[in-house]
């Protein structure tokens, strides 16, 4: 997978996947009124849709957005200066798997939509190490929402997806690694359309043009144009689901 070519596709959308502002403010109310302030990481920011939200209704965090692609990045900052927030957000181009803090740094570590890159149970075990003791670690990611998905659909994510979990399946790792699940909930379609698929949508035709001769790129439009047909036939059979967690040891 060719990150950079694929991470070039989506620059300038509002989002480069599932996800939506009231979703991000639900997640958030799920933390307790004591622990919203302090320093929160958000992993995989992409253009920051969900950092600005944190921002607006975090006012006592200060967040250290991360991502692996400098033009998100960029973006964050241009929109975190336009909506008066650049105060309290910094920018860190870094990979996921080898973050650059101290242990024990963060109050809040916040990841939609990112953990897939490294895998669930990776992710979780690995950055705790960054989690204050009794703190909150939030995430998305996608799931299965039934035990028996449609074959089409189960043949797609078994290309792109191979070995996607169930949501109880996923609450097993959160478990194993020394996590308590306060809340989960699954995101609405509006979040995969209002502010992603929708402006993906209109981009393809450009894409399909920018990138004419170019197979690799040809190949990845292909296939997210059929991810959007998926989702609109199956989305009842999967999705994404956020999961709000508490760090109750340190162990491993």
């Amino acid at each position: 997978m060719d990150v950079a070519l694929i991470s070039s596709m989506f620059e300038g959308l509002p989002r480069q996947g599932p996800g939506l502002d009231e979703a991000t403010a639900f997640a958030w109310a799920f933390i307790p009124p004591d622990h919203k302030k302090g320093k929160l990481l958000d992993i995989g920011c992409g253009s920051g849709m969900q950092t600005l939200m944190l921002a607006k209704i975090g006012p006592d965090c200060q967040i250290t957005a991360s991502d692996l692609h400098q033009p998100f990045l960029d973006d964050l900052t241009s929109r975190a200066k336009k909506a008066g927030l650049n105060d309290r957000i910094t920018t860190l181009k870094a990979s996921m798997d080898n973050l650059p803090f101290p242990e024990s740094s963060y109050d809040v570590i916040w990841a939609e939509g990112s953990t897939f890159i490294i895998g669930i149970e990776p992710a979780l075990h690995y950055w705790k190490k960054f989690l204050k003791p009794d703190r909150y670690l939030v995430f998305s990611d996608l799931t299965w929402f039934t035990d028996s998905p449609s074959k089409e659909c189960k043949d797609f994510f078994d290309e792109i997806s191979p070995g996607m979990p169930t949501s109880s399946e996923v609450e097993d790792i959160i478990r194993a690694e020394g996590y308590s699940l306060i809340g989960s909930f699954r995101l609405p379609d509006s979040g995969w359309w209002n502010h992603y698929y929708s402006p993906l949508s209109d981009r393809i035709d450009m894409l399909k043009q920018k990138y004419q001769g170019n197979q690799d790129a040809g190949l990845i439009i292909q296939e997210l144009e059929k991810e959007m047909d998926i989702h609109r036939k199956y989305s009842k059979e999967y999705g994404y689901t956020y999961f709000i967690l508490k760090l109750s040891h340190k162990e491993g």
